[in-house]
């Protein structure tokens, strides 16, 4: 079997069972959970190491590994193993579970698969599961996440419908869907289309502006190791490596596209910071921030030249590990507090540090 195969299948089999598994068998859940992402990361971590001579051995017609690539697909199981430690006691005591290991174990396959997929259609497969994991995680929130849920499923969902026309054009152009063997130049009004169609498919996955809408309510009501795991770390690395792979393998930019790109991330930059001013909860504030992160992802791949790029890249596991931390951190304020409202949990640490001094 083609190892590449291995950090895919093995967390989508371990997610499966936790599913099947009966809700009184809690310990079950949690050791799968916590051995799958654990392995899943060792083997990551196994395939960051390989050389490049030992790339053509795992690499095949539908999946592919390379040095952008790797380095995605590190961070990725990085991520998915350090969010399922915190889920364990975070989680402690919550509902449907099973719902989320499951889930979890789901979207740590497909990331992992989304990453190294060298086919278009099978990385639209995995894209497209990665939005119903997300929906199914969101709804683990109860109630109060529903609304969230579906707007999440609404915009990520119908972005990926353009991802598939977007697909389409480039198979038009093209006449492949291998995407090592695709170069295409700007020579042509469909070749502009399928880039901006990516584009936003991209967009909504990463949170730039305008499709970055579902990520401060998702910040809000959703599960914190949910929001810690995919809009502030796995779905930004997913976007910005899809933009990526885009303008360095897919497309030879043009400075009508660089342009394009450096313009919808100024504008991210600035209008997502100006949202955070104004927010008095600290799971919204952190949303705005992150989306308000994204725009200089976009803005240094759109530079096109190499020192921009490298920085919008760097940028991105950069922002993913601190924000994932931040949001975790914040869940512990929350623990604690029982609230993310910040004017309320002022008034929380003042009270307590006041009592602390009487004592």
């Amino acid at each position: 079997m083609n190892p590449l195969l291995y950090p895919i299948i093995l967390p989508i089999l371990l997610g499966t069972i936790c599913v099947l598994v009966p809700k009184n068998i809690k310990v079950v859940r949690e050791f799968l959970a916590i051995v799958g992402s654990a392995i899943t990361f060792g083997l990551v971590i196994w395939l960051f190491s390989l050389k490049p001579l030992d790339w053509e051995y795992a690499n095949s017609l539908v999946f592919r590994l390379d040095s952008l690539s790797s380095f995605i697909l590190l961070a990725s199981g990085l991520f998915g193993f350090l969010i399922t430690l915190y889920s364990v006691r975070f989680m402690q005591g919550k509902k449907q579970l099973s719902l989320y290991y499951g889930s979890l174990l789901w979207t740590i396959g497909a990331a992992c698969g989304a990453i190294l997929a060298n086919h278009l259609i099978l990385l639209l497969v995995f894209w497209g599961f990665l939005a119903i994991t997300l929906y199914l995680l969101v709804l683990t929130g109860g109630e109060a996440a529903a609304p969230a849920a579906k707007k999440t499923l609404i915009i990520v969902g119908g972005t990926d419908a353009l991802l598939l026309l977007g697909i389409i054009f480039i198979y038009s152009i093209a006449s492949t869907f291998d995407m090592s063997m695709l170069s295409i130049r700007f020579d042509s009004t469909l070749s502009y289309f399928a880039f901006i169609l990516l584009a936003l498919g991209a967009f909504a996955k990463a949170g730039a502006m305008p499709l970055h809408t579902w990520i401060p309510d998702v910040s809000e009501t959703a599960p914190i190791p949910v929001t810690a795991y995919l809009p502030a770390a796995v779905d930004k690395l997913l976007g910005i490596y899809l933009l990526g792979r885009m303008c360095l393998h897919l497309f030879v930019m043009s400075g009508s596209m660089n342009l394009f790109l450096m313009i919808i991330g100024a504008v991210t930059i600035i209008a997502a910071v100006m949202m955070a001013l104004i927010q008095h909860d600290l799971r919204r504030l952190l949303a705005y921030h992150a989306v308000s992160q994204v725009g200089y992802m976009v803005l240094g791949i759109g530079t096109g030249n190499p020192i921009g790029i490298a920085g919008g890249l760097f940028h991105m596991l950069n922002h993913s590990i601190y924000k994932a931390c931040l949001f975790l951190s914040g869940g512990a304020v929350q623990h604690r507090t029982g609230t993310t409202d910040l004017d309320r949990g002022i008034r929380y640490f003042r009270y307590s540090s006041v009592k602390r001094i009487c004592i």
